[in-house]
Formats: C-alpha cells, structure tokens, sequence
C-alpha cells in the first residue's frame, strides 16, 4: 500500500492534481456537481464518480483541470491517471491525508533533495521489478524505502 501511495503522491505531483491537505468548510453546495460535468470529463473521472458528492468545490475544480488536460496527455500518461485515480479512491480518508501530507512535505523539500527521493524511489520501483521478474517478492513488496 505504501508503493501505490508513494507512487499516487508522486504521479499527482508531477502534474499539480494532489488535492488541498486542508480545505475551509463551505456553507455551499460543492460545485460542480457530477452531472454539470461534460461527458468527456465524467468519462475521464469515471473512477471518481462514486466519491464525487464527498468532494469539496476545491477538490473537484482541480480533478476537473486534470480533466481538461487529460486530451493532451500521452496514451501511456492518460492510462497512468486513470489506474492511479482507482488506487486513490481505493485508499481509505486517513491514507488519502497522509499522502497528501507527505506530497506536501516533499513539496517543501530543496530541489536537490526532492531528486534524490525520486532517484530512490526509481531504485525501489527497478527493484521491485528485478524482483518479480525473477519471481521473487520481496518480503514487504509494499514498503516504500526510507526518505
């Protein structure tokens, strides 16, 4: 769970999409609502569909930017997001803070540090493919390395 966590924090990092880790409370309705999106939009947030209503207005005018942009993202990319939005809605709302948590702890990190967490979970990621490869799992194939 720590891999698909890491792996969530750092995709969504790339492309700017991590959700707020604190949101004032809004006495509104959260716009916009699942069915004022277009059809293109529901399409690529279909993983989200079911956790719309739980979304604030912040949360789904960035899921909705993310949206708009999918179009312009590699085919590799586009297919990328959408498994990473089902390993987001899979994670439960304590797991979901500590990502975004952590997304913002990296955020703050120096560049030259922030590589240096990429090139380590680079190392991880080609380890744990070594290892499946090879048919062998790692003890906690789940464990994200140290940081």
């Amino acid at each position: 769970m720590a891999k698909t966590l890491l792996a969530i924090i750092l995709f969504f990092g790339v492309i700017g999409a991590v959700p707020a880790a604190t949101v004032p409370p809004q006495s509104k309705a959260a716009k916009p609502e699942w069915t004022e999106l277009k059809p293109a939009q529901q399409q690529v947030l279909a993983p989200l569909k079911d956790h719309w209503a739980d979304l604030d207005t912040t949360r789904r005018q960035k899921w909705v930017r993310v949206a708009n942009t999918y179009p312009k993202l590699k085919p590799e990319e586009q297919q990328r997001l959408q498994e990473r939005m089902r390993d987001w809605v899979k994670l439960s709302t304590a797991q979901r803070r500590a990502a975004r948590e952590k997304y913002l702890a990296i955020k703050k990190l120096p560049p030259e540090k922030r590589e240096e967490v990429k090139h380590q979970w680079q190392q991880y990621q080609q380890s744990l493919a070594k290892s499946d490869a090879a048919g062998n799992v790692p003890a906690d194939a789940s464990a994200a390395p140290a940081q």
